[in-house]
């Protein structure tokens, strides 16, 4: 499941996923992607994982679907989380994204909100 964070303003989005992720789940957040690219060109993307109880298929899907639509449109990915799966994960979708992805633990939150807030006017 998506939860939209405080972090949130003009062309950085941030989540949180906890839960397992659905392809439903994509309902919810792809309308606010493409409405940022749209109002900005780029985007900054901040994923925290609290925690991922599974992925089904069709979110993986959508996953994908995002990244190749929005190729050009990610500025910078922080992502933050727990486990090396969880790192590995976030390094896997490099080849789908034109900007910087950077993995964060769980101890380095503020390094990671900096990082993506850096330059934000």
């Amino acid at each position: 499941m998506f939860k939209l964070l405080n972090l949130t303003k003009a062309n950085v989005l941030a989540i949180q996923i906890d839960g397992k992720v659905k392809g439903e789940d994509y309902q919810s957040i792809t309308p606010l992607i493409d409405g940022r690219v749209k109002e900005y060109g780029k985007i900054r993307f901040y994923i925290e994982i609290e925690s991922i109880e599974g992925i089904e298929p069709a979110a993986l899907k959508e996953d994908l679907k995002t990244y190749i639509k929005h190729f050009n449109h990610m500025e910078k990915i922080a992502v933050v989380g727990k486990t090396k799966w969880e790192k590995l994960w976030a390094n896997l979708a490099s080849p789908f994204v034109s900007g910087e992805i950077k993995y964060f633990t769980n101890n380095q939150i503020d390094d990671a909100k900096q990082w993506i807030m850096a330059g934000f006017v």
